[in-house]
């Protein structure tokens, strides 16, 4: 990093010579490290009891905790002991005390319910005692959502995939009527800014009655069109990944391809592999993760199913690869921030930046900018909204005029971007803190992402900072023509030898 200094502001007809601090930043895209909410996974399943309520709990590695390379479990409750009985309080309280575990580990999940895990066992419960037993973990959910990443519709067929079913049509992807009740109880019953995620996206379709994706707009509206998530649990097999893509097995629809790859730029899309017995198949079509996770952005995959894939993706070293950019990646591009700020001021802050990540951030977060010296830390949320910040090695900037507290001590302060879960009971945990890819820039002490600049708080300063930094906000300049292009649901601005995520702008 580096600091220059330049000058800036226009009032009038007279210059004002405002001094900022100028930060460029080196990218890191080829170090593995964890990030909540996106990653390789590792399943734990398997029929729970009152004798034995856990599926972390005793289950879990020790190791996860501390590993690089796993960053959430995949936690499948099989509740075919209860079918037609309540949930014993032995499973509630057991499902709570799991999720204790994860919160001890600096870990989240991916969570799904199911009553069945045999093609020879069809009969899952009725609709009226999934109403039961959702109603009876409403509460267990919304106390344990900081550490559910999604919630995978389960429930129905054969280990909650919405197939191999008798009381919800077998063998079939359509919404019958026992299916939208199911997904009504879902809804009723869950948090109402927790992702769902089925496991067809046509299920989605016919439930809402609408096959468009979500627009901007409508992205993390909270609407249950927003909440609708996908998970491919046949991921790169034949045939439309099994009926992923299609009404049926053998389809694969380009029409049902660009609803995914549109609607997951506002929900979560992730799953694993099922090529377990066709090694030609998975010497195929191994080669094809990369572009597939980016075009329809996974943010998690399966890293132990199917291993015919798992082990290419090894040999090959693309499991490394798509570890790197599984989900989001922020890497910082360069910085422009006020050198002085008085208290009860301003003070300038222009971030660039790319995720060069196949996926956006889904839950809500907010980015701080911290101010700390040795003996006062100040954290001053941004507006900015990293979900946002697409995928794909799209720009984007955070541009904003920040507010500095009246009671701010005087004194010069190291500036960090801190971006932490947003659940007060692991807010202050930095094992849930974004890290950004970048060298030199983590304290994984704090969460903090070091910004390599400094400023002074003097009552001497001005209160007004002066005009922001243009950046990337003058993409559609009269002296900087760009073109825009439409790629994965997402629109481009080119600029120059840049491109730029800028939904909404139009070109000069």
């Amino acid at each position: 990093m580096k600091k220059i200094f330049f000058l800036a502001g226009l009032l009038t007809a007279t210059i004002i010579s405002l001094q900022a601090s100028s930060v460029s930043y080196t990218a890191d895209n080829t170090t593995i490290f964890k990030n909540p909410e996106r990653g390789f996974t590792e399943e734990l399943n398997g029929k729970v009891s009152v004798s034995s309520p856990y599926r972390i709990k005793n289950h879990i590695s020790s190791n996860w905790g501390n590993s690089d390379k796993m960053t959430m479990p995949v936690v499948l409750y099989n509740f075919g002991n209860f079918k037609s009985q309540d949930l014993p309080d032995a499973i509630l309280n057991g499902f709570d005390e799991d999720m204790q575990v994860l919160r001890e580990m600096g870990l989240k999940c991916v969570l799904r319910f199911a009553y069945t895990e045999r093609e020879s066992d069809k009969v899952d419960a009725t609709p009226e005692w999934v109403k039961r037993h959702l109603e009876q973990l409403k509460p267990h959910l919304a106390a344990n959502q900081d550490v559910i990443y999604v919630l995978e519709a389960g429930f129905v067929g054969v280990w909650g995939e919405w197939y191999y079913s008798v009381n919800y049509g077998n063998e079939t992807q359509h919404v019958t009527a026992n299916r939208r009740k199911v997904i009504e109880y879902l809804f009723e019953n869950t948090p109402e800014d927790m992702f769902i995620l089925f496991r067809y996206p046509m299920i989605q379709q016919e439930y809402l009655r609408d096959k468009t994706p979500l627009t901007s707009s409508e992205g993390f509206s909270g609407s249950q069109k927003a909440r609708m998530g996908c998970h491919n649990d046949a991921f790169l097999h034949n045939w439309g990944n099994m009926g992923t893509y299609g009404s049926d097995d053998d389809d694969d629809d380009p029409k049902m391809r660009q609803y995914v790859a549109t609607q997951c730029l506002y929900t979560p899309n992730g799953g694993e592999t099922n090529i377990d017995d066709d090694d030609a198949l998975a010497e195929k079509r191994y080669v094809e993760a990369p572009s597939e996770m980016a075009t329809y952005h996974w943010s998690f995959c399966g890293s132990t199913y199917a291993m015919p894939v798992i082990k290419r993706w090894r040999n090959s070293g693309l499991f490394d690869t798509l570890n790197i950019h599984m989900g989001y990646r922020y890497n910082l591009h360069s910085a422009q921030f006020s050198d002085q700020a008085a208290p009860g001021g301003k003070m300038n802050v222009l971030v660039e930046l790319r995720n060069s990540g196949y996926a956006p951030l889904y839950n809500a977060r907010t980015a701080y900018i911290v101010l700390k010296n040795n003996s006062k830390t100040y954290a001053l949320p941004l507006n900015a909204d990293p979900r946002r910040w697409l995928p794909n090695d799209a720009w984007s900037q955070i541009r904003e005029q920040v507010a500095i507290p009246a009671d701010v001590a005087e004194g010069t302060y190291h500036l960090y971007l801190w971006m932490p879960d947003r659940h007060e009971s692991i807010k202050n945990d930095p094992r849930y803190a974004i890290r950004f890819g970048n060298t030199n820039v983590w304290d994984q002490n704090t969460g903090y992402n070091d910004l390599g600049a400094t400023i002074t708080i003097s009552n001497s300063a001005p209160q007004d900072p002066g005009a922001l930094p243009e950046g990337i906000s003058n993409i559609q300049g009269e002296k900087a023509p760009c073109t825009k292009t439409l790629r994965d649901g997402q629109l481009i601005i080119t600029k120059g030898d840049k491109e730029y995520n800028v939904l909404g702008h139009s070109c000069f």
